[in-house]
């Protein structure tokens, strides 16, 4: 039985191809299956089936791409999909010709939630394909359904760690798909995509929590945000997503043609801060390609609106129009590199110095876009304290001229720009942060 892992860097999250012979199975597809059926052909095998650990909550899986090609759906029962699939419950298996796949029900990240053990023909349990149960270090957030549900997901959560500690051998691997980057992690620290067992045993807090009480003030003790497009994704995995065959290509456009769709279209720019705010189209949203960049999209840009991309070159168009896709913005109507910008402004960043010094007077607002949970951890005194997946929300009611920071300059140099389209006079700190400000502050004391 061989193993090979593909990471979606954009999401934090890795798929799986098992082979065992001439059979492959995908386990928690990503809608690109390009990558799947490459590998599967170099192995010499066939994929017969997509294996799905749970309805996922933050991307659009490539299942029913697979299942044009040939391959049969496999999905928790209780996630009742509404499209051909073969429903599988605990103690049901997979049967890959020698290799078998055991089910195992794994509630906690999501109700219906199952993990799959990698059983050879000898009976050896070799790996266990976890989805977003035991993760590395972590375990799965149990917070996405909503307050209501959070209490029993976490308990759920715990019981199922404690079971599989019982089901997975010290020497083999742990295979999850949630890992580093995802905002499906409950801590999102990159401590790698999959290994022994063993090391989980010695540091994953649902492991070495020694009850579930210990393990729930650990577990949601950092409440991070959920990304805004999460509410569509699990209503588009249950129904079936539309198959493509090929994800889309983006065109190149003209200036002249950016111009004629201005007014129906949302224009991103996704150049490193520093080069997309100074010289933005007007109107234009800046949000640079980063390993957080879908989630940032997700809380500034309407589902699936039309896009127009502003990159440096054709391989980054296509490459962030596959990641869109990935969470169903399929409606990019194509891109222009940056030097052919018909038109743009510069939006004038601040210095770490400026912002304390508004800060003493208390002349100029300074606005705190980190997240609340970062808000409460490491106040910035003086500043006014909004959220960035909140944006949308406080924005309209925000009166320049402004200043704007918030942990790295990344997210100061996005809010700044949708500000700036609401016609705010707004300064972000892009080098730097609210750290950087404190020092500032401190070192203008006396």
């Amino acid at each position: 039985m061989k193993t090979v892992q593909f990471v979606a860097e954009a999401l934090g999250d890795a798929s799986y191809l098992v082979v065992d012979g001439d059979t492959a199975a995908v386990i928690d597809p990503q809608r690109d299956i390009r990558p799947f059926v490459r590998a599967a052909r170099e192995h010499g095998a066939e994929i017969r089936y997509v294996v799905e650990t749970h309805v996922h909550n933050d991307y659009v899986s490539g299942g029913r791409e697979l299942a044009a090609l040939g391959a049969e759906v496999v999905a928790p029962a209780a996630g009742k999909l509404e499209f051909p699939h073969r429903p599988v419950a605990d103690g049901d298996v997979i049967d890959l010709g020698g290799a078998k796949l055991l089910v195992t029900a794994a509630p906690g990240h999501t109700y219906e939630h199952v993990a799959y053990l990698g059983v050879t023909p000898s009976g050896e349990v070799r790996g266990a394909f976890t989805g977003g149960a035991l993760l590395m270090a972590a375990a799965g957030r149990t917070d996405l359904l909503g307050p209501e549900h959070t209490e029993e997901l976490t308990r759920l959560q715990w019981e199922t760690a404690q079971k599989l500690r019982k089901l997975v051998p010290a020497a083999a691997d742990v295979l999850p798909t949630h890992g580093a980057g995802s905002f499906c992690s409950a801590t999102g620290t990159d401590l790698g995509r999959c290994g022994p067992m063993a090391a989980e045993l010695l540091r994953n807090p649902a492991l070495t929590a020694m009850s579930y009480e210990e393990f729930r003030a650990l577990h949601l003790a950092s409440a991070m945000p959920i990304p805004g497009y999460y509410q569509y994704m699990a209503p588009i995995n249950r129904r079936g997503p539309k198959v493509y065959g090929e994800p889309p290509r983006p065109r190149r456009l003209t200036p002249a043609e950016l111009e004629g769709l201005a007014g129906e279209v949302l224009v991103l720019d996704l150049r490193a801060r520093a080069d997309a705010l100074a010289g933005l189209y007007p109107g234009a949203l800046a949000i640079e390609e980063s390993g957080a960049m879908l989630a940032y999209v997700g809380w500034l840009v309407p589902f699936n609106a039309p896009l127009v991309l502003v990159t440096y070159d054709a391989a980054q168009a296509e490459r962030v129009t596959i990641d869109l896709f990935r969470i169903g913005y399929e409606q990019v109507r194509g891109f222009l590199p940056a030097a052919e910008l018909p038109r743009a402004e510069r939006v004038t960043p601040a210095s770490a110095e400026e912002l304390a010094a508004a800060l003493r007077s208390g002349r100029v607002p300074v606005l705190d876009v980190r997240y609340a949970q970062e808000h409460r951890d490491e106040p910035l005194p003086g500043a006014r304290p909004l959220p960035f997946d909140l944006a949308p929300q406080w924005a309209r009611e925000v009166r320049g001229p402004v200043y704007v920071v918030c942990a790295s300059g990344q997210r100061a140099a996005m809010a700044a720009s949708y500000l700036a389209r609401l016609g705010v006079d707004v300064r972000p700190l892009i080098a730097g942060g609210a750290a950087e400000v404190r020092r500032a502050l401190g070192a203008g004391v006396g």
